[in-house]
């Protein structure tokens, strides 16, 4: 599976993913470099489809919340911890980038579900991480998880509309 890691910091994408987002931060009144680093990263992660939906130990594809709900209840502690995390990544960017997709899905939820069961997820996956830092931004993300959908709400209005590509161009932000 390809990742972020496997492109230099240094990587055009990084770096528009990275203004995008410390200004969509700014936009959602939020001020916080371990956020502004994992959605940046989030965002070039989910860049490849295969990360956005993942996959379970067999192979096979997670299409839906509920997907991922059921392994990760079904999954030991490590594997478990792993896919709340993708259910709170999955919810938060869906509901960030293309919340008009939870609305017109085949298997519609609604989008405080949506947020609700996000929020959730990084809850879990932050009591089930080992690792301090990651358990510091698990927390943040669960508690700041409204702000960092209107930060994605920022970040998509960025990348797709004219007017702010022509403003960054101008000014030389990208």
């Amino acid at each position: 599976m390809r990742s972020a890691k496997s492109l230099p910091d240094n990587h055009p994408i990084k770096k528009i993913f990275r203004t995008y987002t410390e200004r969509g931060l700014a936009q959602a009144s939020v001020r916080d470099q371990d956020l502004l680093l994992y959605l940046a990263n989030l965002l070039v992660e989910f860049m490849w489809i295969e990360n956005l939906y993942g996959k379970t130990i067999d192979g096979k594809r997670l299409e839906s919340l509920i997907d991922i709900l059921v392994r990760a209840n079904e999954a030991g502690d490590q594997a478990r911890g792993d896919y709340y995390r993708h259910l709170g990544d999955y919810s938060l960017f869906m509901l960030g980038m293309f919340p008009e997709y939870i609305a017109r899905s085949r298997r519609a939820l609604s989008p405080s579900w949506y947020q609700d069961t996000g929020r959730i997820g990084y809850q879990i996956a932050g009591e089930l991480e080992k690792n301090l830092w990651r358990t510091q931004v698990f927390r943040k993300l669960a508690d700041k998880f409204d702000r960092c959908v209107v930060t994605l709400n920022w970040v998509r209005e960025y990348s797709t509309d004219p007017f702010y590509q022509l403003m960054f161009r101008e000014f030389g932000i990208s």
